[in-house]
């Protein structure tokens, strides 16, 4: 009395009852994708949040007339 299922010789398809949740992969897949792009826009915007629109400051460096190096905002 063995089992005909379970014998070497018989065609067993341990897949043969998996169906994919096609619903759940690709809410899956969109949300995935969403956080990419907010993630990608943060990286790319990032230095005009971290200032919120004010324009660098830019330092320009000029020698004194005794030799040393003073930048615009007064530090030797």
């Amino acid at each position: 009395m063995s089992d005909s299922r379970l014998s070497p010789g018989a065609d067993f398809d341990p897949d043969a009852d998996f169906v994919y949740d096609y619903y759940t992969l690709r809410v899956g897949g969109l949300v995935f994708a969403g956080i990419i792009v907010f993630l990608s826009v943060l990286l790319l915007a990032g230095n005009k949040l971290t200032n919120c629109g004010k324009p660098k400051v830019r330092e320009t460096i000029s020698t004194s007339q005794n030799g040393h190096v003073v930048t615009s905002a007064g530090h030797t």
